[in-house]
């Protein structure tokens, strides 16, 4: 199968990278914070370029900036978890975005994560989904690197989830906790 492309307009090689970032910013996307790692070396990272893929396996993939902290962290451990965020947890968004953020799990209270994070993959208490992941590459792509995973488990329980939008936290729709489909 072909993939058909387009040549860019003379006039779109003028396009200031400024209007791209503004487009780019006016899709709407979840808000997710990666998290890896156990006791003081788990780390978090805020995204806005999180996917799922599904199909059989299913797979999910990241944009990190090259050579950052998160890259580092989620790429060379052995699973992470993609916490997709409630609408009350702008909080948490803001904090896993600042560059000088402190590794560990004392960087935020003991109720902030679900059950025992030192036993496994760190995640975040009141999340409207959980996606558990391991890492499979990286693809570098411009001064970013696209981390491709395999979805290992997945849980979600309902809710208000935190969006994005040009670039303001706003609330998603709601939605009903997960009840399993019935087979026919």
């Amino acid at each position: 199968m072909a993939l058909a492309t387009r040549r860019p307009a003379p006039h779109a090689a003028a396009c200031a990278a400024a209007d791209v970032v503004s487009a780019m910013r006016h899709f709407a996307t979840g808000v997710t914070v990666l998290t890896c790692g156990v006791g003081e070396d788990a780390e978090g990272v805020t995204v806005s370029t999180f996917s799922a893929v599904p199909g059989h396996p299913p797979m999910a993939c990241v944009a990190l900036r090259s050579g950052s902290r998160a890259l580092r962290a989620v790429a060379q451990s052995p699973a992470f978890v993609a916490n997709g965020l409630a609408a009350g947890q702008e909080a948490l968004a803001r904090h896993f975005a600042r560059r000088t953020r402190p590794s560990g799990l004392s960087q935020l209270p003991p109720k902030a994560w679900l059950d025992d994070p030192a036993d496994g993959v760190p995640r975040l208490s009141g999340a409207v989904a959980w996606l558990e992941c391991r890492p499979e590459r990286t693809v570098v792509l411009s001064d970013h690197e696209l981390l491709i995973a395999r979805v290992v488990s997945a849980v979600h329980r309902g809710g208000t989830p935190l969006v994005t939008f040009a670039g303001e936290l706003h609330s998603g729709p709601s939605t009903p906790a997960f009840r399993p489909r019935e087979r026919d």
